[in-house]
């Protein structure tokens, strides 16, 4: 029996599934497979990682000083996009890891600067 991993309504969750082996592939081909998993993982997380929820992309988009708190929700894209220029990242409007990665700090920056009386 093997275990699999699967994403369904923006959760991971286990499966067991019944009849499978859990050998993998030996030789060059099961190297070949492995090594394209993993530079696959490493160089296009977008495509395995889904978007950051939407509501916590607001509030860091609120935080970091590119959203007004009450902006309607439409206004989060464009938001997100100016974000992305402003910190030379791909400005496509997606909450990837790297623009989120940058958007927590930039947050936390003014947080930290706000908490000491300087912003």
């Amino acid at each position: 029996m093997v275990t699999v991993s699967t994403h369904r309504h923006g959760a991971w969750q286990c499966v067991d599934v019944a009849g499978a082996t859990d050998s993998a592939p030996t030789g060059p081909r099961g190297l070949l497979h492995l090594v394209r998993g993993v530079l696959g993982a490493m160089f296009a997380a977008e495509l395995v990682l889904p978007e950051a929820d939407p509501q916590e992309v607001r509030t860091l988009l609120i935080e970091a000083g590119y959203l007004d708190a009450a902006s309607l929700p439409g206004e989060r894209r464009p938001a997100l996009i100016a974000f992305q220029l402003a910190n030379d990242l791909r400005a496509d409007g997606h909450a990837d890891g790297r623009t989120i990665s940058a958007l927590a700090r930039v947050a936390r920056e003014r947080r930290e600067l706000r908490d000491i009386g300087l912003a």
